[in-house]
């Protein structure tokens, strides 16, 4: 499946277009509530989820040829990837219950929950556990203690913040590589060294980026 058959690539972030004609993709999982608006639609469960369970696997997805876009996800520090499916409605939060898993193996990419989900909850995953430098920032309006306003991806956020957040390997690669030539936000962090804070921030990521890779 290519971009141009998911109908949801072809409406620009556009809800009540994108709903025309609209197919499921993932019936009795989660369904898309469109909403009038640009970028105001949204992802609702329709089922229960525990926390730690595969909610579904990415695919069907498409190497992106566009290096970043609204509609991609980051899957390594130089590819992204279309996500041909319903889960293009799976919104940021800066507390999420959604986390996508693109580390390891792309047949083992999946959509898993970050916390107990209940049937009606809205779906959210967040951003910069995939993304690096977004095509699109925006203001946050998650309105959740945790929220950190701008989203510009993780090279923006300190990695005293992502430290608490599930991070995909290449964010993780991305982020080390940044602490340690002292680079963007982290070139302004105080108080500890710079081997002390990449400690800090690798703790417990080994898993992540000990996955094989195809």
């Amino acid at each position: 499946m290519t971009a141009a058959t998911y109908a949801g690539h072809l409406s620009n972030g556009d809800g009540l277009l994108a709903s025309k004609g609209h197919k499921p993709t993932h019936d009795g999982l989660f369904k898309v509530v469109f909403a009038q608006g640009s970028f105001t639609s949204h992802l609702e469960a329709s089922t229960d989820f525990q926390k730690g369970q595969t909610i579904t696997f990415m695919s069907p997805h498409a190497s992106s040829s566009k290096i970043v876009s609204y509609s991609t996800v980051q899957v390594g520090e130089q590819s992204h990837i279309e996500l041909n499916s319903d889960l293009l409605y799976c919104n940021h939060s800066c507390d999420p219950n959604v986390r996508f898993d693109v580390s390891g193996d792309n047949l083992t990419w999946a959509a898993i929950a970050e916390k107990n989900i209940n049937k009606g909850d809205v779906l959210t995953f967040f951003y910069p556990s995939t993304e690096w430098n977004m095509a699109q920032p925006f203001n946050c309006n998650c309105s959740t203690s945790k929220c950190l306003n701008k989203i510009s991806g993780a090279s923006h956020i300190p990695s005293r913040i992502l430290k608490d957040y599930f991070l995909n390997a290449h964010i993780v690669r991305l982020k080390r590589d940044q602490i340690e030539q002292g680079q963007g936000l982290e070139a302004l962090e105080t108080g500890e060294t710079k081997d002390e804070r990449i400690k800090a921030f690798l703790d417990g990521r080994q898993d992540v980026l000990n996955r094989p890779r195809k």
